[in-house]
């Protein structure tokens, strides 16, 4: 989320826990599969 550690940012939002920030911003962050994927690729292309 940014880069930064959900943890912060849950307590930073009041947010009970960290699945409950993970939960609610998920799905509004839409590049995160497309960088998943590259990195991951990136990853076996180095091994």
């Amino acid at each position: 989320m940014g880069g930064k550690p959900v943890k912060v940012l849950s307590e930073r939002l009041g947010h009970a826990g960290p699945a409950i920030t993970l939960r609610v911003y998920a799905r509004v962050m839409p590049g995160n599969q497309r960088e998943a994927a590259d990195w991951f690729a990136a990853l076996v292309e180095s091994a």
